[in-house]
């Protein structure tokens, strides 16, 4: 009988995986909390171990029996999990062939056309002359252009006219690496748009709550995209019903298709969605927590997750429910001078309160030589927590007034007019 864990390993720098530290450093059942690289908000609660590699990560786990929870997608796409299950970790996170759902847009797009999960009509673009051929064939405006690697959230726009999309490829062909996957050419889904995580052991999977990120720089609907500025949950306007449908026509008919095809896939399965007019579509898919999702769904979890972690990684069942605390959280980003194009770094990063009922995640911060400074486009995410979404709001925003961060940009509607 394999020992069960009492250590977890955190891989990751970022506010999502601060927050998974947070949430398993409180855990009973777990003796210690190791991250890798880690950051400074993490190192209160954890020891912190240099990032010496994937071969660095298996080894310490091996040795130390540790759980092991991915955060980030580009360690997944790469392999990781692999092989730490080939040395015989248990680990939360899907192997390379469930990651591609995540790594290519293209593949996860042609699996849903396969499926016939309802998501938007799109092509494939790959050379400037198809861009051209898809610009003359466009019928109506806005168009969405996705690149199809990963981008870490800022590989997408919105373009309005042929000029936009004529100025977007000059643009996307200065960094060779926009284009290294292809561009998906789609069209524009108009709706609420929603983040669904559920934990799998690649066949079965349970819900955690429902999430909304703001991923536009402001709320400008044509500012730029970025990993997200903020987000909220639960989400009180998605009944049961929209659920219902979710389970039915998205969740289910893909993890048919994980399991049939005997896919890897232990961990989180993220569905970013646009609810329309005629029901769910689907605009992408991720293989891990969302950021800034996991900083408002952590939170409100009500029970030990450890336990439930444990279990995904060994493949065994999952729960059939996890009980969810009553009330709000709400998620504003600070982010850096420049973000997302050029983001601005070194700069000193001051926490002057740490305000009740709000809790502070780090994301891009270092330790200079006199102290906190960014080194990163999002620096520090502030959750505020409360009974209604008004009083969670007011605390995450107080928290955020609380930080001083020369060119700091902050969004200040989210959860606004819910």
């Amino acid at each position: 009988m394999r020992k069960r864990p009492k250590k977890v390993l955190v891989v990751g720098a970022g506010a999502r995986e601060h927050a998974l530290v947070w949430h398993l450093a409180q855990s009973p059942e777990v003796e210690e909390v190791w991250a890798c690289p880690g950051n400074p908000g993490m190192a209160e609660m954890a020891r912190i171990v240099g990032d010496g590699g994937p071969s660095a990560v298996v080894d310490l786990a091996r040795r130390e029996e540790a759980l092991v929870v991915i955060g980030p997608e580009n360690p997944l796409a790469e392999g990781l999990a692999d092989a730490l299950r080939a040395a015989g970790v248990l680990t939360v996170g899907p192997g390379r062939a469930g990651a591609k759902l995540e790594a290519s847009k293209r593949f996860a797009k042609a699996v849903m056309q396969e499926l016939g999960i309802p998501t938007a009509a799109s092509t494939a673009v790959t050379s400037p002359e198809d861009w051209e051929r898809a610009i003359a064939e466009t019928p109506h405006w806005p168009m969405v252009a996705k690149q199809s690697g990963l981008a870490q959230g800022k590989g997408v726009r919105i373009v309005w006219d042929p000029d936009q999309a004529r100025a977007l490829l000059a643009e996307w062909r200065r960094t060779p690496e926009a284009l290294g996957e292809g561009i998906l050419w789609e069209e524009y889904l108009p709706g609420r748009e929603v983040s669904v995580q559920v934990l799998t052991n690649g066949r079965e999977y349970t819900w955690l709550p429902a999430a909304v990120d703001h991923k536009r720089l402001t709320s400008d609907p044509a500012s730029p995209n970025t990993g997200g500025m903020g987000a909220y949950a639960p989400v009180p306007w998605l009944d049961e019903a929209m659920k219902a449908a979710i389970d039915a026509e998205i969740l289910q008919p893909l993890i048919q298709y994980i399991a049939q095809r005997q896919i890897d896939y232990r961990g989180v399965l993220y569905a970013g969605l646009m609810i329309t007019d005629t029901g769910p579509r689907v605009l992408e898919f991720n293989v891990r927590f969302g950021d800034p999702e996991a900083e408002v769904v952590l939170p409100l979890i009500a029970e030990d997750l450890f336990p439930w972690l444990v279990a995904i990684a060994a493949g065994e069942a999952c729960p059939s429910a996890i009980r969810i605390r009553p009330g709000a959280a709400v998620a504003v980003v600070v982010a850096s001078e420049g973000y997302p194009a050029s983001p601005q770094v070194g700069r000193p990063v001051a926490i002057r309160e740490r305000v009740p009922d709000a809790l502070l995640f780090h994301a891009g911060t270092s330790l200079g030589p006199k102290g906190l400074i960014s080194r990163g486009g999002r620096v520090l995410t502030a959750v505020g927590l409360g009974q209604d979404f008004a009083s969670a709001r007011e605390r995450a925003y107080r928290q955020v007034a609380a930080i001083g961060l020369e060119g700091a940009q902050v969004r200040s509607d989210i959860a606004s007019g819910l």
